[in-house]
């Protein structure tokens, strides 16, 4: 606990014969080291104490933050307190599939083990105990895994040499640079042959709040992995947030909700054949604001003119749309290369469907600022090929392997429903409904829509700009003059 002696240097003084704090010198300053339960106390308190931070935080021990939290936060449901304690969190070996769960969770800072930069090793692949029951099953998992992890790794070199053949070096590029860039490339290429099932690693930053819903819904799924992941989770966790984890347990009603839905679609709505091609991602704009100009402009005069929304759009109803994009353009100036767009630009709503491969729709479910919808990953929607692929003259070995990932994911599925996606590559296409708002469609687009970036996810950011631009025109007036020349389309 901080002490007098160790605290940050205060800039308060009691008036004498007063016995109150001058508040009025400003003071920023970073909390002493504290466990986490006692930072959530010493922020919760200010509410009611008019005591600084530093003073209630050395006023406080484990046993009375525990105490606190007991009350306020487990019986009084003030559960927005435990967001003021963060935890750091590592995470080693987990599957792909159990990553992109943890992820699913939207309040939280991620940074995952990259397939660009990295290769993967053949011997870390999640093997779910549930096979153990049918041990020809088991067996033909066993054989696909390594079959893929292995071809993974030889084609990667194979990879890598031909592309220092073809892509020779540039005049300001060192070797090693170039080499980088290299090796980054046919990573991006060969990424396609990995198993869901592959083992990686995750950086987790999250408040106990976040982390109590992730731990109950991660508990509550029907994999096995998901299951023990969360009750390690709560056991690493509970060390430093005791209380505020005490009631943790699993969210049945996710899982328990979508089988009853499903039961109630299989006899009525029926499926499609299985897409076995390969093609390029799909992006399909299902709703937009039509009346997407005034309403943004309605949202930019909103902070800046002291009328009611009807008042202003009853005004603007009345405007020319050389008016209207004049506005929008004044609301611009002075926004350099990196700034985001205006928070106004959030009151333009768009509903997208997009189908992508698994390796991806990985990237793109970063953009959490919005709602995703995604169907679970099966063999259905068809598979890409990547285009190194094609180069290095492998497509046939490729789709042998597709056929082999599908077939075997097949066999497991009549058993094993839940774990038979560990079967699937990464080059299986997932389905996703993404409902984000303007502000939230540039920031996807200028930052996938490079030339850097994989050609797969750059493809949907063209795409869905495209699909933007077509129904609402006049926003391809507006936001390049910011400084970005938008990026010609990747090669179909």
């Amino acid at each position: 606990m901080p002490t007098a002696e160790n605290a940050p240097p205060s800039s308060h003084s009691t008036q004498p014969g007063q016995g109150f704090l001058d508040v009025s010198a400003r003071r920023i300053y970073l909390m002493p080291e504290l466990p986490p339960e006692v930072v959530a106390v010493s922020f919760a308190k200010t509410s009611r104490s008019p005591e600084p931070f530093d003073q209630i935080a050395a006023e406080l021990t484990a046993t009375a933050s525990a105490k606190f939290h007991e009350k306020w936060v487990v019986g009084y449901g003030h559960a927005s307190v435990a967001e003021h304690a963060v935890l750091s969190i590592a995470i080693e070996n987990v599957s792909i599939l159990a990553a992109k769960a943890i992820e699913d969770n939207r309040l939280a800072s991620y940074t995952e083990k990259s397939t660009r930069y990295q290769v993967y090793d053949t011997g870390r692949v999640y093997r779910p105990a549930v096979f153990a029951r049918m041990p020809e099953l088991q067996q033909r998992y066993e054989q696909l895994i390594t079959t893929l992890l292995q071809t993974y790794q030889s084609w990667h070199q194979r990879a890598f040499e031909w592309l220092r053949e073809n892509n020779p070096r540039t005049n300001d590029e060192s070797e090693r640079a170039w080499e980088s860039r290299l090796r980054a490339k046919a990573c991006d290429g060969i990424r396609y042959l990995l198993p869901t099932a592959t083992l990686t690693n995750l950086g987790w930053t999250v408040n106990a709040r976040a982390l109590a819903a992730a731990i109950r819904k991660l508990a509550g799924s029907d994999l096995a992995e998901l299951q023990d992941i969360a009750s390690e989770l709560k056991t690493a966790a509970m060390r430093e947030v005791p209380t505020l984890l005490k009631y943790s347990d699993p969210d049945r009603a996710r899982s328990e909700s979508a089988h009853a839905v499903s039961r109630a679609l299989e006899s009525v709505i029926q499926l499609p054949a299985r897409d076995q091609t390969d093609h390029p991602p799909e992006v399909t704009l299902l709703h937009f604001d039509g009346d997407g100009l005034r309403r943004l402009c309605c949202a930019i005069a909103y902070s800046s003119w002291p009328l009611e929304w009807t008042g202003l759009e009853a005004q603007i109803d009345r405007w020319s749309t050389d008016d209207m994009l004049a506005l929008v353009r004044s609301s611009l100036a002075g926004l350099g290369p990196y700034d985001p767009l205006p928070r106004a630009f959030e009151c333009l709503n768009y509903l997208f469907e997009v189908t992508v491969d698994y390796g991806a729709w990985r990237d793109i479910q970063r953009h959490r600022i919005g709602t995703q919808i995604a169907q679970e990953l099966s063999p259905e929607l068809g598979y890409t090929v990547p285009q190194l692929v094609e180069d290095l003259g492998l497509r046939s070995e490729f789709e042998s392997l597709i056929s082999a990932s599908a077939s075997t994911y097949d066999a497991l599925h009549v058993h094993f429903p839940e774990d038979a996606v560990y079967a699937l590559m990464l080059a299986f296409h997932k389905r996703t409904l993404f409902n984000w708002n303007l502000r939230e469609v540039f920031h996807f687009v200028r930052l996938r829509g490079t030339a850097k970036g994989h050609d797969a996810y750059r493809k949907v950011a063209v795409h869905l700009w495209r699909e933007v631009v077509a129904r609402q025109p006049w926003l391809g007036e507006l936001v390049f003059p910011l400084g970005h020349a938008f990026p010609a389309a990747p090669d179909q």
